[in-house]
Protein backbone atom coordinates (compact mmCIF):
# COMPACT_ATOMS: atom_id res chain seq x y z
CA UNK A 1 0.00 0.00 0.00
CA UNK A 2 0.93 3.46 -0.91
CA UNK A 3 1.64 6.93 1.41
CA UNK A 4 0.59 10.17 -0.28
CA UNK A 5 2.67 13.26 0.20
CA UNK A 6 2.42 17.12 -0.96
CA UNK A 7 4.92 18.69 -4.01
CA UNK A 8 3.83 22.13 -4.49
CA UNK A 9 5.36 24.18 -8.11
CA UNK A 10 4.18 27.55 -7.10
CA UNK A 11 0.78 27.21 -9.58
CA UNK A 12 -0.82 23.71 -9.04
CA UNK A 13 -0.36 21.51 -5.95
CA UNK A 14 -0.02 18.13 -6.70
CA UNK A 15 -0.42 14.57 -5.26
CA UNK A 16 2.22 12.24 -4.60
CA UNK A 17 2.39 8.55 -3.80
CA UNK A 18 4.99 6.62 -2.96
CA UNK A 19 5.52 2.69 -2.01
CA UNK A 20 8.47 2.62 0.41
CA UNK A 21 11.16 0.19 0.57
CA UNK A 22 13.64 0.47 3.24
CA UNK A 23 16.92 0.64 1.68
CA UNK A 24 15.64 0.07 -1.74
CA UNK A 25 18.29 -0.89 -4.86
CA UNK A 26 16.31 1.17 -7.14
CA UNK A 27 13.32 3.84 -7.29
CA UNK A 28 11.20 4.18 -10.20
CA UNK A 29 9.49 7.49 -10.84
CA UNK A 30 6.33 7.16 -12.46
CA UNK A 31 4.16 9.27 -15.26
CA UNK A 32 0.71 8.26 -15.66
CA UNK A 33 -1.25 8.52 -18.71
CA UNK A 34 -4.32 10.33 -19.88
CA UNK A 35 -7.91 10.14 -17.51
CA UNK A 36 -6.25 8.01 -14.93
CA UNK A 37 -3.96 8.57 -11.72
CA UNK A 38 -1.35 7.47 -9.96
CA UNK A 39 -2.83 5.49 -6.96
CA UNK A 40 -3.88 2.96 -9.95
CA UNK A 41 -0.37 1.73 -10.03
CA UNK A 42 -0.81 -0.15 -6.40
CA UNK A 43 -0.94 -3.89 -7.66
CA UNK A 44 2.76 -2.70 -9.66
CA UNK A 45 4.28 -0.49 -6.68
CA UNK A 46 3.48 -3.51 -4.40
CA UNK A 47 4.79 -5.87 -6.89
CA UNK A 48 8.15 -3.70 -7.16
CA UNK A 49 8.64 -3.92 -3.36
CA UNK A 50 9.11 -7.38 -3.37
CA UNK A 51 12.44 -6.23 -5.76
CA UNK A 52 13.48 -4.29 -3.47
CA UNK A 53 11.89 -1.33 -5.66
CA UNK A 54 10.56 2.34 -4.60
CA UNK A 55 7.88 3.40 -6.77
CA UNK A 56 7.39 7.14 -6.32
CA UNK A 57 4.27 9.09 -8.43
CA UNK A 58 2.31 11.91 -8.94
CA UNK A 59 -0.93 12.79 -10.38
CA UNK A 60 -0.38 15.29 -13.08
CA UNK A 61 -2.30 18.56 -12.88
CA UNK A 62 -5.73 17.91 -14.33
CA UNK A 63 -5.70 14.37 -12.80
CA UNK A 64 -6.66 12.18 -9.66
CA UNK A 65 -5.93 14.38 -6.06
CA UNK A 66 -3.95 17.12 -8.06
CA UNK A 67 -5.52 20.45 -8.78
CA UNK A 68 -6.19 21.63 -12.36
CA UNK A 69 -8.93 21.18 -14.49
CA UNK A 70 -9.60 17.47 -15.53
CA UNK A 71 -7.78 16.23 -18.78
CA UNK A 72 -5.56 19.85 -18.57
CA UNK A 73 -2.40 18.80 -18.44
CA UNK A 74 -0.28 21.34 -20.37
CA UNK A 75 1.46 23.29 -21.59
CA UNK A 76 4.26 20.71 -21.80
CA UNK A 77 7.08 22.37 -20.61
CA UNK A 78 5.46 23.52 -17.22
CA UNK A 79 4.34 19.17 -16.95
CA UNK A 80 8.26 18.58 -17.71
CA UNK A 81 9.29 20.98 -14.55
CA UNK A 82 6.47 18.98 -12.57
CA UNK A 83 8.76 15.87 -13.52
CA UNK A 84 11.87 17.95 -12.91
CA UNK A 85 9.87 18.48 -9.50
CA UNK A 86 9.67 14.49 -9.07
CA UNK A 87 13.03 13.43 -9.45
CA UNK A 88 14.61 16.48 -7.75
CA UNK A 89 11.90 14.96 -4.76
CA UNK A 90 13.10 11.53 -5.05
CA UNK A 91 16.51 12.19 -4.69
CA UNK A 92 16.01 13.99 -2.09
CA UNK A 93 14.57 11.09 0.05
CA UNK A 94 16.75 8.66 -1.73
CA UNK A 95 20.31 10.23 -1.89
CA UNK A 96 22.68 7.94 -3.86
CA UNK A 97 20.18 5.61 -5.26
CA UNK A 98 19.52 5.09 -8.66
CA UNK A 99 16.41 6.42 -10.71
CA UNK A 100 14.80 5.33 -13.80
CA UNK A 101 11.96 7.42 -15.15
CA UNK A 102 8.81 5.06 -15.98
CA UNK A 103 6.08 6.23 -18.06
CA UNK A 104 2.91 4.97 -19.66
CA UNK A 105 0.66 5.85 -22.59
CA UNK A 106 0.76 10.19 -22.55
CA UNK A 107 3.02 9.39 -19.34
CA UNK A 108 5.59 7.71 -22.52
CA UNK A 109 5.19 10.56 -24.75
CA UNK A 110 5.85 12.40 -21.67
CA UNK A 111 8.85 10.74 -20.10
CA UNK A 112 10.02 9.98 -24.08
CA UNK A 113 10.00 13.83 -23.95
CA UNK A 114 11.98 14.14 -21.10
CA UNK A 115 14.68 12.09 -21.92
CA UNK A 116 14.90 14.72 -25.48
CA UNK A 117 14.81 17.92 -23.06
CA UNK A 118 13.95 17.62 -19.49
CA UNK A 119 16.32 19.16 -17.01
CA UNK A 120 17.76 16.14 -15.47
CA UNK A 121 17.22 13.80 -18.33
CA UNK A 122 20.90 12.33 -17.39
CA UNK A 123 19.74 11.16 -14.28
CA UNK A 124 17.95 8.54 -14.88
CA UNK A 125 19.79 5.30 -15.14
CA UNK A 126 17.10 4.53 -18.09
CA UNK A 127 13.65 4.89 -19.18
CA UNK A 128 10.86 2.33 -18.86
CA UNK A 129 8.02 3.29 -21.95
CA UNK A 130 5.07 1.49 -22.65
CA UNK A 131 2.67 1.75 -24.99
CA UNK A 132 3.34 5.04 -25.11
CA UNK A 133 1.15 7.97 -27.65
CA UNK A 134 3.56 7.90 -30.92
CA UNK A 135 0.64 7.16 -33.49
CA UNK A 136 -2.68 6.82 -32.28
CA UNK A 137 -4.72 3.64 -33.72
CA UNK A 138 -8.32 6.24 -34.01
CA UNK A 139 -7.05 8.62 -36.49
CA UNK A 140 -7.75 12.20 -36.50
CA UNK A 141 -9.91 13.83 -38.71
CA UNK A 142 -7.96 16.68 -40.32
CA UNK A 143 -10.35 19.49 -39.62
CA UNK A 144 -10.75 18.53 -36.24
CA UNK A 145 -6.61 18.39 -35.96
CA UNK A 146 -7.30 22.01 -37.51
CA UNK A 147 -9.75 23.03 -35.23
CA UNK A 148 -8.11 21.80 -32.03
CA UNK A 149 -4.58 23.95 -33.22
CA UNK A 150 -7.29 26.97 -33.15
CA UNK A 151 -9.17 26.42 -30.31
CA UNK A 152 -5.26 25.69 -28.47
CA UNK A 153 -4.40 29.20 -29.44
CA UNK A 154 -7.84 30.76 -28.24
CA UNK A 155 -8.86 28.32 -25.40
CA UNK A 156 -6.26 25.95 -24.66
CA UNK A 157 -8.31 24.60 -22.03
CA UNK A 158 -11.31 23.51 -24.30
CA UNK A 159 -12.25 20.16 -23.37
CA UNK A 160 -13.07 17.03 -25.33
CA UNK A 161 -13.57 13.57 -24.46
CA UNK A 162 -11.08 11.06 -24.85
CA UNK A 163 -13.74 8.12 -25.98
CA UNK A 164 -10.99 5.64 -23.79
CA UNK A 165 -13.00 2.37 -22.58
CA UNK A 166 -12.38 0.11 -19.65
CA UNK A 167 -12.57 -2.88 -21.52
CA UNK A 168 -9.99 -1.62 -23.74
CA UNK A 169 -7.28 -1.11 -21.12
CA UNK A 170 -6.72 -4.51 -20.04
CA UNK A 171 -7.89 -7.83 -17.99
CA UNK A 172 -11.62 -6.82 -17.03
CA UNK A 173 -10.64 -8.85 -13.86
CA UNK A 174 -7.94 -6.41 -13.09
CA UNK A 175 -9.45 -3.18 -14.45
CA UNK A 176 -12.41 -3.88 -11.80
CA UNK A 177 -10.35 -4.54 -8.73
CA UNK A 178 -8.47 -1.21 -9.03
CA UNK A 179 -8.99 1.77 -6.55
CA UNK A 180 -10.85 5.01 -6.79
CA UNK A 181 -12.66 4.19 -10.11
CA UNK A 182 -13.87 7.69 -9.43
CA UNK A 183 -10.54 9.38 -9.90
CA UNK A 184 -10.65 8.04 -13.54
CA UNK A 185 -12.32 11.26 -16.55
CA UNK A 186 -12.56 10.44 -20.07
CA UNK A 187 -11.67 14.02 -20.66
CA UNK A 188 -8.38 15.69 -22.70
CA UNK A 189 -8.22 19.60 -23.31
CA UNK A 190 -7.18 20.65 -26.93
CA UNK A 191 -3.55 22.32 -25.76
CA UNK A 192 -2.59 18.88 -23.84
CA UNK A 193 -4.13 16.76 -27.47
CA UNK A 194 -1.65 19.13 -29.66
CA UNK A 195 1.34 18.96 -26.95
CA UNK A 196 1.03 15.07 -27.38
CA UNK A 197 0.57 15.02 -31.01
CA UNK A 198 3.60 17.19 -31.59
CA UNK A 199 5.86 15.30 -29.32
CA UNK A 200 5.23 12.46 -31.18
CA UNK A 201 6.04 13.46 -34.28
CA UNK A 202 9.01 15.29 -33.51
CA UNK A 203 10.09 11.97 -31.67
CA UNK A 204 9.37 9.37 -34.18
CA UNK A 205 11.49 11.96 -36.97
CA UNK A 206 14.53 12.41 -35.24
CA UNK A 207 17.15 10.43 -32.89
CA UNK A 208 17.27 11.94 -29.12
CA UNK A 209 19.77 15.24 -29.07
CA UNK A 210 23.28 13.65 -28.32
CA UNK A 211 24.11 16.91 -26.21
CA UNK A 212 24.35 14.93 -22.80
CA UNK A 213 24.89 11.66 -21.47
CA UNK A 214 20.39 10.97 -21.75
CA UNK A 215 21.06 9.98 -25.19
CA UNK A 216 23.41 7.32 -24.07
CA UNK A 217 21.13 6.10 -21.53
CA UNK A 218 19.06 2.28 -22.17
CA UNK A 219 15.48 2.02 -22.63
CA UNK A 220 12.80 -0.42 -22.31
CA UNK A 221 9.86 0.09 -24.77
CA UNK A 222 7.32 -2.58 -24.43
CA UNK A 223 3.46 -2.43 -25.92
CA UNK A 224 0.76 -5.57 -26.44
CA UNK A 225 0.07 -6.19 -30.28
CA UNK A 226 -3.67 -6.10 -29.03
CA UNK A 227 -3.71 -2.40 -28.24
CA UNK A 228 -6.80 -0.27 -29.32
CA UNK A 229 -5.72 2.78 -28.31
CA UNK A 230 -1.83 2.94 -29.44
CA UNK A 231 -0.88 1.76 -32.60
CA UNK A 232 2.52 -0.34 -32.18
CA UNK A 233 3.63 0.30 -35.46
CA UNK A 234 4.61 3.67 -33.26
CA UNK A 235 7.08 2.12 -30.91
CA UNK A 236 8.45 -0.23 -33.22
CA UNK A 237 9.47 2.42 -35.54
CA UNK A 238 10.68 4.48 -32.88
CA UNK A 239 12.58 1.27 -31.45
CA UNK A 240 14.43 0.69 -35.00
CA UNK A 241 15.21 4.65 -34.66
CA UNK A 242 16.64 4.45 -31.66
CA UNK A 243 17.88 0.91 -32.05
CA UNK A 244 21.28 1.20 -30.38
CA UNK A 245 19.95 1.65 -27.08
CA UNK A 246 16.55 0.58 -27.28
CA UNK A 247 15.15 -2.77 -25.67
CA UNK A 248 12.14 -3.73 -27.76
CA UNK A 249 9.33 -6.02 -26.46
CA UNK A 250 6.23 -6.92 -27.96
CA UNK A 251 3.65 -8.63 -26.41
CA UNK A 252 1.22 -10.91 -27.59
CA UNK A 253 -2.66 -10.57 -27.30
CA UNK A 254 -2.17 -7.67 -24.63
CA UNK A 255 -4.16 -4.89 -24.01
CA UNK A 256 -3.04 -1.14 -24.17
CA UNK A 257 -1.96 -1.62 -20.27
CA UNK A 258 0.37 -4.38 -20.84
CA UNK A 259 1.07 -4.18 -17.12
CA UNK A 260 -2.78 -5.27 -16.52
CA UNK A 261 -2.90 -8.10 -18.60
CA UNK A 262 -5.37 -8.74 -21.89
CA UNK A 263 -8.36 -11.14 -22.13
CA UNK A 264 -6.78 -14.19 -20.71
CA UNK A 265 -3.08 -12.54 -18.89
CA UNK A 266 -3.46 -10.38 -16.13
CA UNK A 267 -0.23 -8.95 -16.84
CA UNK A 268 1.65 -10.53 -13.94
CA UNK A 269 4.96 -11.29 -16.32
CA UNK A 270 4.96 -7.97 -17.59
CA UNK A 271 5.36 -6.38 -14.30
CA UNK A 272 8.25 -9.07 -13.41
CA UNK A 273 10.20 -8.48 -17.16
CA UNK A 274 9.74 -4.62 -15.92
CA UNK A 275 11.52 -4.76 -11.94
CA UNK A 276 13.93 -7.17 -13.34
CA UNK A 277 14.76 -4.87 -15.91
CA UNK A 278 15.17 -2.46 -13.38
CA UNK A 279 17.25 -4.17 -11.57
CA UNK A 280 20.24 -5.47 -14.04
CA UNK A 281 20.16 -1.66 -15.29
CA UNK A 282 20.88 -0.18 -12.24
CA UNK A 283 23.28 -2.39 -10.39
CA UNK A 284 26.06 -1.41 -13.60
CA UNK A 285 24.90 2.47 -12.34
CA UNK A 286 26.27 1.08 -8.80
CA UNK A 287 29.52 -0.92 -10.24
Amino acid sequence: MYSTFQLHNGQVPLTGYVWTVDQPKAVACLVHGIGEHAGRYDRIGEAFQEYGICLIGVDLRGHGLSAGKRGHTAPRAEILRDIDLLIDHTRKIYPNVPIVLYGHSMGGNLALDYRNRGKYRSVPAGYVITSPWLILLRKIPFYLYQFSKLMAVFKPDFTMNSNIKNEELGNSGIIAKQENKHLMHGKITVRTALDGFETADRLLQERVSADGSAALKPFLLMQGDADQICDPEGSRRLARLEAEHCTYMEWPDLYHEIHSGGAVSDGTEVIEVIAQWIIRTTIHTME
